[in-house]
């Protein structure tokens, strides 16, 4: 005769043993306290029997398979049968990505989060290009106030000036960060061509216009 035991408090199946014949009666099995002889049912996966109100019924075991918490998809795992779960808020299914959460029994893409992470790589972006306009002109507002940087130098620092302020604009933009671009860096060799090229058409009209004008006249004493 086969004897199934059961938890006393749980109902959870334990172990199956042999009885012992009554020694004062070879007619009968000796059934132990908290046992039955009733037969285990057949077992899917992922259920455990449970001695309930008299017979057997099948609860949700996961113990021993890998589980995530819905709330921050870390590995968990559940050791007890009897739970299922979305009882204590884990799933079998992995998290995809730190950008998503737990919702309505799966996981989804939290937008919030994609924002975030899209700002903050916008605006180390943004940061980095900044530091790099101030470098260039670091030193020089003094200088450019009382007139010691050359014409070349000069504009440079004013273009250099205009991208940090159309940074700042692209910051301040409504579609910021979703949609933007970033403005092209002043180009040196293009600014000192069109320096060089002023200076040249400057130098040509001053020598133009004083070809042009008459010699002073000699009075006789």
């Amino acid at each position: 005769m086969l004897c199934n035991q059961y938890d006393n408090a749980t109902g959870q199946y334990v172990v199956s043993f042999l009885a012992d014949i009554d020694p004062l009666n070879p007619t009968r099995w000796l059934v132990p306290a908290f046992c039955t002889t009733e037969p285990l049912p057949e077992r899917p996966p992922l259920t455990w029997p449970f001695w309930k109100d008299g017979e057997w019924v099948l609860l949700p075991d996961y113990r021993g398979m890998r589980l995530y918490r819905t709330d921050s998809g870390s590995p968990a795992e559940i050791t007890r049968a009897g739970v299922r779960p979305d009882d204590v808020a884990l799933t079998d299914a992995p998290r995809p990505s730190d950008e998503h959460i737990w919702r309505d029994g799966a996981w989804c893409v939290d937008e919030r989060i994609v924002a975030r992470k899209q700002r903050e790589v916008a605006m180390s972006d943004f940061t980095a290009r900044m530091e790099t306009a101030r470098t260039k002109n670091r030193g020089k507002a003094d200088a450019l106030t009382a007139g010691q940087l050359d014409a070349f130098e000069r504009a440079l620092f004013e273009a250099w000036a205009a991208y940090q302020m159309a940074l700042v604009r692209v910051v301040e933009s409504a579609e910021f960060p979703a949609s933007h671009a970033w403005p092209d860096e002043p180009d040196e060799a293009a600014i000192r061509i069109a320096v060089d090229e002023k200076q040249r058409t400057d130098d040509e009209a001053a020598a133009h216009q004083g070809a042009e004008e008459p010699a002073p006249s000699s009075t006789p004493h």
